[in-house]
Protein backbone atom coordinates (compact mmCIF):
# COMPACT_ATOMS: atom_id res chain seq x y z
CA UNK A 1 0.00 0.00 0.00
CA UNK A 2 1.14 3.47 -0.83
CA UNK A 3 1.38 5.88 2.06
CA UNK A 4 3.17 9.21 2.51
CA UNK A 5 5.91 9.44 -0.08
CA UNK A 6 9.49 10.68 0.07
CA UNK A 7 10.21 13.96 -1.79
CA UNK A 8 11.98 12.05 -4.58
CA UNK A 9 9.08 9.66 -5.02
CA UNK A 10 6.63 12.58 -5.05
CA UNK A 11 8.63 14.19 -7.86
CA UNK A 12 8.67 10.98 -9.89
CA UNK A 13 4.93 10.41 -9.40
CA UNK A 14 4.02 13.97 -10.36
CA UNK A 15 6.14 13.66 -13.51
CA UNK A 16 4.35 10.42 -14.38
CA UNK A 17 0.96 12.13 -13.96
CA UNK A 18 2.00 14.96 -16.27
CA UNK A 19 3.41 12.69 -18.96
CA UNK A 20 1.09 9.70 -18.77
CA UNK A 21 -2.17 11.11 -17.46
CA UNK A 22 -4.50 9.05 -19.69
CA UNK A 23 -2.92 5.78 -18.57
CA UNK A 24 -3.65 6.45 -14.92
CA UNK A 25 -7.15 7.93 -15.12
CA UNK A 26 -9.36 5.33 -13.53
CA UNK A 27 -7.80 2.74 -15.79
CA UNK A 28 -7.81 -1.03 -15.53
CA UNK A 29 -4.60 -2.87 -16.30
CA UNK A 30 -3.63 -6.50 -16.50
CA UNK A 31 -0.40 -7.45 -14.90
CA UNK A 32 -0.56 -8.98 -11.42
CA UNK A 33 0.57 -12.52 -10.84
CA UNK A 34 -2.84 -13.20 -9.24
CA UNK A 35 -4.60 -12.49 -12.51
CA UNK A 36 -6.56 -9.59 -11.01
CA UNK A 37 -7.24 -6.41 -12.97
CA UNK A 38 -5.50 -3.48 -11.30
CA UNK A 39 -7.69 -0.38 -11.10
CA UNK A 40 -5.49 2.69 -10.74
CA UNK A 41 -7.02 5.71 -9.08
CA UNK A 42 -5.73 9.15 -8.14
CA UNK A 43 -7.05 11.04 -5.12
CA UNK A 44 -6.30 14.70 -4.53
CA UNK A 45 -6.81 17.34 -1.83
CA UNK A 46 -5.59 20.91 -1.63
CA UNK A 47 -4.23 20.84 1.92
CA UNK A 48 -1.02 19.05 2.89
CA UNK A 49 -0.97 15.70 4.68
CA UNK A 50 1.20 16.90 7.56
CA UNK A 51 -1.12 19.65 8.78
CA UNK A 52 -4.66 18.54 7.94
CA UNK A 53 -6.41 15.71 9.77
CA UNK A 54 -8.96 15.46 6.95
CA UNK A 55 -6.16 14.68 4.49
CA UNK A 56 -4.62 12.27 7.00
CA UNK A 57 -7.99 10.51 7.22
CA UNK A 58 -8.05 10.14 3.43
CA UNK A 59 -4.51 8.80 3.26
CA UNK A 60 -4.54 6.65 6.40
CA UNK A 61 -8.12 5.36 6.29
CA UNK A 62 -10.00 5.88 3.01
CA UNK A 63 -7.28 4.79 0.59
CA UNK A 64 -5.99 1.72 2.47
CA UNK A 65 -9.54 0.59 3.24
CA UNK A 66 -10.73 0.61 -0.36
CA UNK A 67 -7.55 -1.22 -1.35
CA UNK A 68 -7.93 -3.81 1.42
CA UNK A 69 -11.65 -4.44 0.98
CA UNK A 70 -11.44 -4.83 -2.79
CA UNK A 71 -8.74 -7.46 -2.30
CA UNK A 72 -10.74 -9.25 0.39
CA UNK A 73 -14.21 -9.06 -1.13
CA UNK A 74 -13.59 -9.48 -4.86
CA UNK A 75 -11.75 -12.12 -6.80
CA UNK A 76 -11.05 -10.24 -10.02
CA UNK A 77 -9.93 -6.75 -9.00
CA UNK A 78 -7.27 -4.84 -7.15
CA UNK A 79 -7.14 -1.11 -6.34
CA UNK A 80 -3.93 0.89 -6.61
CA UNK A 81 -4.81 4.36 -5.32
CA UNK A 82 -2.31 7.20 -4.92
CA UNK A 83 -2.94 10.42 -2.99
CA UNK A 84 -1.68 13.79 -4.21
CA UNK A 85 -1.94 16.57 -1.66
CA UNK A 86 -0.90 20.10 -0.85
CA UNK A 87 -1.18 21.41 -4.40
CA UNK A 88 0.87 18.63 -6.02
CA UNK A 89 -2.04 17.84 -8.36
CA UNK A 90 -4.67 20.46 -7.50
CA UNK A 91 -4.55 23.50 -5.23
CA UNK A 92 -7.34 24.63 -2.95
CA UNK A 93 -10.16 25.84 -5.13
CA UNK A 94 -9.02 23.64 -8.03
CA UNK A 95 -10.12 20.19 -6.86
CA UNK A 96 -13.64 20.41 -8.30
CA UNK A 97 -12.16 21.17 -11.72
CA UNK A 98 -9.47 18.48 -11.38
CA UNK A 99 -12.06 15.80 -10.72
CA UNK A 100 -14.34 17.19 -13.44
CA UNK A 101 -11.61 16.91 -16.07
CA UNK A 102 -10.34 13.53 -14.91
CA UNK A 103 -6.94 14.91 -13.91
CA UNK A 104 -7.90 13.32 -10.60
CA UNK A 105 -10.31 10.42 -10.24
CA UNK A 106 -11.38 11.41 -6.72
CA UNK A 107 -10.97 14.50 -4.63
CA UNK A 108 -11.85 16.36 -1.47
CA UNK A 109 -13.91 19.25 -2.80
CA UNK A 110 -14.18 22.15 -0.33
CA UNK A 111 -17.38 24.05 -1.02
CA UNK A 112 -16.06 27.12 0.83
CA UNK A 113 -13.52 27.59 -1.99
CA UNK A 114 -16.18 27.11 -4.68
CA UNK A 115 -18.52 29.96 -3.79
CA UNK A 116 -20.01 30.34 -7.27
CA UNK A 117 -20.09 26.81 -8.64
CA UNK A 118 -21.17 25.20 -5.36
CA UNK A 119 -23.14 28.09 -3.89
CA UNK A 120 -25.97 25.89 -2.61
CA UNK A 121 -23.49 23.62 -0.79
CA UNK A 122 -22.52 26.53 1.45
CA UNK A 123 -25.92 26.66 3.19
CA UNK A 124 -24.48 25.42 6.55
CA UNK A 125 -22.53 28.70 6.74
CA UNK A 126 -25.50 30.97 6.10
CA UNK A 127 -27.08 30.76 9.57
CA UNK A 128 -24.97 32.25 12.39
CA UNK A 129 -24.39 30.38 15.64
CA UNK A 130 -25.32 26.86 14.62
CA UNK A 131 -24.46 23.83 16.75
CA UNK A 132 -20.88 23.44 17.97
CA UNK A 133 -21.56 19.69 18.23
CA UNK A 134 -19.83 18.13 15.23
CA UNK A 135 -22.20 15.14 15.16
CA UNK A 136 -25.27 17.37 15.11
CA UNK A 137 -23.73 19.34 12.24
CA UNK A 138 -23.08 16.15 10.24
CA UNK A 139 -26.50 14.62 10.92
CA UNK A 140 -28.32 17.82 9.97
CA UNK A 141 -26.30 18.25 6.77
CA UNK A 142 -26.84 14.62 5.76
CA UNK A 143 -30.61 15.01 6.25
CA UNK A 144 -30.66 18.08 4.00
CA UNK A 145 -28.53 16.37 1.34
CA UNK A 146 -30.98 13.47 1.21
CA UNK A 147 -34.00 15.75 0.98
CA UNK A 148 -32.91 17.83 -2.02
CA UNK A 149 -31.75 16.39 -5.37
CA UNK A 150 -30.10 19.73 -6.23
CA UNK A 151 -26.86 18.66 -4.55
CA UNK A 152 -26.44 15.54 -6.69
CA UNK A 153 -27.51 17.48 -9.77
CA UNK A 154 -25.01 20.27 -9.15
CA UNK A 155 -22.10 17.86 -8.75
CA UNK A 156 -23.19 16.05 -11.90
CA UNK A 157 -22.90 19.36 -13.79
CA UNK A 158 -19.20 19.09 -13.04
CA UNK A 159 -18.98 15.41 -14.03
CA UNK A 160 -18.77 13.96 -10.52
CA UNK A 161 -20.75 12.55 -7.64
CA UNK A 162 -20.43 12.29 -3.89
CA UNK A 163 -18.68 9.12 -2.76
CA UNK A 164 -21.33 7.39 -0.68
CA UNK A 165 -22.24 9.90 2.03
CA UNK A 166 -18.70 11.18 2.42
CA UNK A 167 -18.94 14.48 4.31
CA UNK A 168 -15.92 16.50 5.37
CA UNK A 169 -16.62 18.34 8.60
CA UNK A 170 -14.61 20.28 11.14
CA UNK A 171 -15.03 20.93 14.85
CA UNK A 172 -16.24 24.23 16.28
CA UNK A 173 -14.89 27.33 14.55
CA UNK A 174 -13.48 29.94 16.92
CA UNK A 175 -11.34 33.08 16.74
CA UNK A 176 -7.56 32.98 16.92
CA UNK A 177 -6.05 36.46 16.86
CA UNK A 178 -3.00 38.59 17.58
CA UNK A 179 -5.00 40.55 20.18
CA UNK A 180 -7.34 39.62 23.06
CA UNK A 181 -11.09 39.64 22.47
CA UNK A 182 -13.51 40.36 25.29
CA UNK A 183 -16.20 42.33 23.52
CA UNK A 184 -17.65 43.10 20.13
CA UNK A 185 -15.78 46.39 20.09
CA UNK A 186 -12.44 44.55 20.06
CA UNK A 187 -13.18 43.38 16.50
CA UNK A 188 -13.91 46.81 15.04
CA UNK A 189 -11.72 47.51 12.03
CA UNK A 190 -9.57 44.42 12.56
CA UNK A 191 -8.68 42.32 9.52
CA UNK A 192 -9.86 38.76 10.15
CA UNK A 193 -9.70 35.94 7.61
CA UNK A 194 -11.74 32.95 6.52
CA UNK A 195 -12.03 30.71 3.48
CA UNK A 196 -14.96 32.77 2.26
CA UNK A 197 -18.27 31.64 3.71
CA UNK A 198 -17.93 33.54 7.01
CA UNK A 199 -16.78 36.82 5.47
CA UNK A 200 -20.31 38.28 5.76
CA UNK A 201 -20.34 37.35 9.47
CA UNK A 202 -17.06 39.13 10.08
CA UNK A 203 -18.17 42.25 8.28
CA UNK A 204 -21.49 42.34 10.16
CA UNK A 205 -19.52 42.18 13.41
CA UNK A 206 -17.47 45.21 12.40
CA UNK A 207 -14.29 43.44 11.30
CA UNK A 208 -12.72 43.60 7.85
CA UNK A 209 -13.19 40.19 6.22
CA UNK A 210 -10.25 38.82 4.23
CA UNK A 211 -10.53 35.64 2.15
CA UNK A 212 -7.57 33.30 2.59
CA UNK A 213 -6.60 29.68 3.31
CA UNK A 214 -5.22 27.83 6.30
CA UNK A 215 -1.99 27.29 4.38
CA UNK A 216 -1.48 31.05 4.00
CA UNK A 217 -2.51 31.97 7.54
CA UNK A 218 0.81 31.73 9.39
CA UNK A 219 2.77 33.94 7.01
CA UNK A 220 -0.08 36.38 6.45
CA UNK A 221 -0.59 36.94 10.17
CA UNK A 222 3.15 37.10 10.82
CA UNK A 223 3.57 39.81 8.17
CA UNK A 224 0.48 41.77 9.21
CA UNK A 225 -1.73 41.09 6.19
CA UNK A 226 -4.48 40.29 8.69
CA UNK A 227 -4.72 39.83 12.45
CA UNK A 228 -6.65 36.60 12.88
CA UNK A 229 -8.69 33.71 11.58
CA UNK A 230 -11.88 31.82 12.42
CA UNK A 231 -10.82 28.17 12.66
CA UNK A 232 -11.04 25.05 14.88
CA UNK A 233 -8.48 24.49 17.63
CA UNK A 234 -6.85 21.53 15.90
CA UNK A 235 -6.30 23.57 12.74
CA UNK A 236 -4.81 26.41 14.80
CA UNK A 237 -2.46 23.89 16.38
CA UNK A 238 -1.64 21.90 13.23
CA UNK A 239 -0.90 24.97 11.11
CA UNK A 240 0.98 26.52 14.10
CA UNK A 241 -1.16 29.67 13.97
CA UNK A 242 -0.91 30.07 17.75
CA UNK A 243 2.77 30.96 17.33
CA UNK A 244 1.87 34.23 15.62
CA UNK A 245 -1.64 34.74 17.00
CA UNK A 246 -1.51 33.88 20.72
CA UNK A 247 -5.18 34.47 21.62
CA UNK A 248 -7.76 31.73 21.04
CA UNK A 249 -11.28 32.90 21.91
CA UNK A 250 -14.14 30.42 22.03
CA UNK A 251 -17.14 32.27 20.64
CA UNK A 252 -19.27 29.28 19.63
CA UNK A 253 -19.85 30.10 15.97
CA UNK A 254 -20.58 26.45 15.23
CA UNK A 255 -19.19 23.24 13.72
CA UNK A 256 -19.46 23.06 9.96
CA UNK A 257 -19.51 20.80 6.92
CA UNK A 258 -16.90 22.23 4.59
CA UNK A 259 -16.42 19.61 1.89
CA UNK A 260 -17.25 16.31 0.25
CA UNK A 261 -15.33 13.39 -1.23
CA UNK A 262 -16.29 13.13 -4.90
CA UNK A 263 -15.45 10.85 -7.81
CA UNK A 264 -15.35 11.55 -11.55
CA UNK A 265 -18.47 10.12 -13.21
CA UNK A 266 -16.53 8.55 -16.09
CA UNK A 267 -14.29 6.81 -13.58
CA UNK A 268 -17.28 5.75 -11.50
CA UNK A 269 -19.25 4.35 -14.44
CA UNK A 270 -16.25 2.32 -15.58
CA UNK A 271 -15.89 0.60 -12.20
CA UNK A 272 -17.36 -2.87 -11.59
CA UNK A 273 -20.48 -2.74 -9.37
CA UNK A 274 -18.78 -4.60 -6.52
CA UNK A 275 -15.95 -2.07 -6.50
CA UNK A 276 -18.42 0.82 -6.62
CA UNK A 277 -20.17 -0.60 -3.58
CA UNK A 278 -16.94 -0.81 -1.60
CA UNK A 279 -15.79 2.70 -2.48
CA UNK A 280 -19.18 4.17 -1.55
CA UNK A 281 -19.20 2.21 1.70
CA UNK A 282 -15.75 3.41 2.76
CA UNK A 283 -16.61 6.95 1.69
CA UNK A 284 -19.56 6.99 4.08
CA UNK A 285 -17.34 5.64 6.86
CA UNK A 286 -14.78 8.37 6.17
CA UNK A 287 -17.31 10.87 7.53
CA UNK A 288 -17.26 9.24 10.95
CA UNK A 289 -13.55 8.44 11.00
CA UNK A 290 -12.88 12.14 10.57
CA UNK A 291 -15.52 12.96 13.19
CA UNK A 292 -13.75 10.75 15.72
CA UNK A 293 -10.45 12.49 14.98
CA UNK A 294 -12.08 15.89 15.39
CA UNK A 295 -13.44 14.92 18.81
CA UNK A 296 -10.15 13.37 19.93
CA UNK A 297 -7.94 16.27 18.90
CA UNK A 298 -9.88 19.40 19.93
CA UNK A 299 -9.24 19.38 23.68
CA UNK A 300 -5.68 18.19 23.23
CA UNK A 301 -5.01 20.97 20.76
CA UNK A 302 -6.20 23.61 23.23
CA UNK A 303 -4.00 22.15 25.97
CA UNK A 304 -0.96 22.14 23.69
CA UNK A 305 -1.57 25.72 22.62
CA UNK A 306 -1.94 26.83 26.23
CA UNK A 307 1.27 25.02 27.17
CA UNK A 308 3.01 26.94 24.39
CA UNK A 309 1.83 30.28 25.79
CA UNK A 310 -1.41 30.81 23.89
CA UNK A 311 -4.27 32.31 25.92
CA UNK A 312 -7.41 30.19 25.54
CA UNK A 313 -10.57 31.92 26.75
CA UNK A 314 -14.34 31.77 26.34
CA UNK A 315 -16.51 34.71 25.40
CA UNK A 316 -19.05 35.50 28.12
CA UNK A 317 -22.64 34.41 27.52
CA UNK A 318 -23.82 38.02 27.71
CA UNK A 319 -21.32 39.06 25.06
CA UNK A 320 -22.12 36.05 22.90
CA UNK A 321 -25.76 37.08 23.00
CA UNK A 322 -24.76 40.54 21.75
CA UNK A 323 -22.89 39.00 18.82
CA UNK A 324 -25.82 36.70 18.03
CA UNK A 325 -28.23 39.63 18.06
CA UNK A 326 -26.03 41.64 15.70
CA UNK A 327 -25.72 38.76 13.24
CA UNK A 328 -29.41 37.94 13.45
CA UNK A 329 -30.44 41.55 12.76
CA UNK A 330 -28.10 41.60 9.76
CA UNK A 331 -30.35 38.93 8.14
CA UNK A 332 -27.29 37.09 6.86
CA UNK A 333 -29.01 33.75 6.37
CA UNK A 334 -32.03 35.20 4.60
CA UNK A 335 -29.85 37.31 2.29
CA UNK A 336 -27.69 34.32 1.36
CA UNK A 337 -30.74 32.14 0.74
CA UNK A 338 -32.41 34.77 -1.41
CA UNK A 339 -29.23 35.22 -3.43
CA UNK A 340 -29.20 31.46 -4.07
CA UNK A 341 -32.88 31.65 -5.04
CA UNK A 342 -32.04 34.34 -7.60
CA UNK A 343 -29.32 32.09 -9.02
CA UNK A 344 -31.77 29.26 -9.62
CA UNK A 345 -31.21 27.22 -6.45
CA UNK A 346 -33.82 26.36 -3.79
CA UNK A 347 -31.93 28.47 -1.27
CA UNK A 348 -34.80 29.42 1.03
CA UNK A 349 -36.18 25.89 1.06
CA UNK A 350 -32.76 24.43 1.85
CA UNK A 351 -32.18 26.94 4.65
CA UNK A 352 -35.54 26.17 6.26
CA UNK A 353 -34.82 22.45 6.01
CA UNK A 354 -31.39 22.93 7.61
CA UNK A 355 -32.84 24.88 10.53
CA UNK A 356 -35.45 22.17 11.02
CA UNK A 357 -32.82 19.43 10.75
CA UNK A 358 -30.70 21.07 13.45
CA UNK A 359 -33.69 21.35 15.74
CA UNK A 360 -34.60 17.72 15.00
CA UNK A 361 -31.18 16.54 16.20
CA UNK A 362 -31.55 18.51 19.42
CA UNK A 363 -29.99 21.91 18.82
CA UNK A 364 -31.50 25.02 20.42
CA UNK A 365 -30.64 28.27 18.64
CA UNK A 366 -29.54 31.16 20.88
CA UNK A 367 -32.14 33.27 19.03
CA UNK A 368 -35.22 32.71 16.92
CA UNK A 369 -33.85 31.74 13.47
CA UNK A 370 -36.91 33.39 11.97
CA UNK A 371 -37.44 31.08 8.99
Amino acid sequence: MLRTKSPLRWAVLILLVAVACPLFSGGQQEGTDTGRKVITLRMTAGHAYASAIWVQTIEDFFIPEIERRVLERTTDYEIDCTGYYGGSLAKLGEVLEAVESGTADMGLVHNVFEQSKLEIFNYPWWMPFVSTDNKQAIDAAAAVMEQFPVFEEQLARYNQKQIGKAINSLAAFELITTFPINSLEDLKGRKISHGGSMIPWLEALGAVGVQSTFSEAYTSIDTGVYQGWIMPADSARSFKIFEVAPYYTQVGFGAFVNGYLTINLDTWNALPPEVQEIIAEVGSEYTWELYKKNVATEDEAKKQMEAAGCTVSTLSEAERSRWAEVLFKANLAQKAAEKADANGFPGTEVLKAFIQALEDVGYDFPFDPGM
